[in-house]
């Protein structure tokens, strides 16, 4: 059998291969062609149309239904407009997101802010300045804690303050029911707070007994605090007690009449330091003679 020659194989080796590559691109392109052609499975889901405040009314015009991928979890969407139409939502919403009854007042709750209280909690407003509301940086969904200073009655002669309640919600600033970005403090005149029964009892008695102020919170900390209260008496006392003892030793002494006496005694003499209020007066036979603090001479006497 006759042997082909070497440039015979290498011209078949390259038709080989170059029929190989042609057949893996075809097959490669039919899978793709495949893959674009079958459509993920989908369900309709209502979804908000615009951005959407809480506790109002959801409105035909604000939703709309959109193709949502099947296999993602979305309990408790809604498929069709007439589902939630007329219901209160109890949180904003953003365009676009799913509406779902976790996010929405239970059904027969009006809009308004009856759709923001769950059914163990009650409003409660109350009256804020400028200094007692946190200089308008209260928003609606922050938390605070209301001290209360009370200073008549038994406390009259020492006031006392007080933190009485811890870790309410604000449900509402003034008129104002949600967040609106980029808007600037405002003071407002009133704060409407989320409280129980129990805690209203207690709000409505630091109100009427003396004055409340806001201490805002970090919304993450849910820590309630034990504290006795402050008094006036105690609020001075704890200042420095050795500030006016301190100041005493550092003030200079007041001067004295120190002067030099010397005491003769025939050709001797002695000298020492005396109190000029204190001189002795001289005894028999000597000479008792002062001098000042530059040397001079004051007085002398037997």
């Amino acid at each position: 059998m006759r042997r082909l020659p070497p440039w015979l194989w290498l011209i078949l080796a390259l038709v080989f291969g170059t029929m190989a590559t042609f057949m893996a691109m075809g097959w490669l392109a039919n899978k793709s062609r495949k893959v674009a052609q079958q459509k993920p499975e989908t369900v309709p889901v209502v979804v908000a149309a615009k951005n959407i405040p809480s506790a109002v009314a959801l409105a035909r015009e604000q939703l709309k239904v959109l193709p949502w991928p099947a296999d993602s979890s979305l309990p408790g969407k809604f498929a069709r407009l007439d589902e939630v139409e007329g219901r209160v939502t109890a949180y904003a919403l953003s365009a676009g997101e799913p509406i779902l009854e976790n996010k929405l007042a239970p059904k027969g709750v009006s809009a308004g802010l009856t759709a923001l209280l769950p059914p163990e909690k009650r409003a409660m407003t109350v009256k804020v300045d400028e200094a007692s509301g946190v200089a308008g940086f209260l928003n609606p969904d922050n938390r605070v804690d209301v001290v209360v200073t009370v200073d008549k009655g038994d406390f009259n002669k020492d006031p006392i303050s007080k933190v009485v309640l811890q870790n309410l919600r604000v449900l509402g600033t003034g008129q104002r029911l949600e967040k609106t970005l980029g808007e600037k403090p405002q003071v407002v005149p009133t704060v409407t707070l989320e409280v129980t029964p129990e805690e209203g009892e207690r709000l409505a008695l630091a109100v009427r007994e003396g004055a409340i102020s806001l201490v805002l919170r970090n919304q993450q900390d849910e820590q309630v605090v034990q504290t006795g209260g402050v008094r006036t008496s105690v609020l001075l006392s704890s200042a420095p007690e050795n500030v006016g003892k301190v100041a005493a030793q550092i003030s200079p002494p007041p001067p004295q009449h120190l002067l030099t006496t010397s005491i003769m005694r025939g050709p001797y003499r002695a000298r020492k330091g005396v109190n000029y209020e204190k001189a002795t007066p001289a005894a028999p036979g000597e000479e008792v003679v002062r001098w000042d603090a530059h040397g001079h001479r004051i007085d002398s006497y037997d």
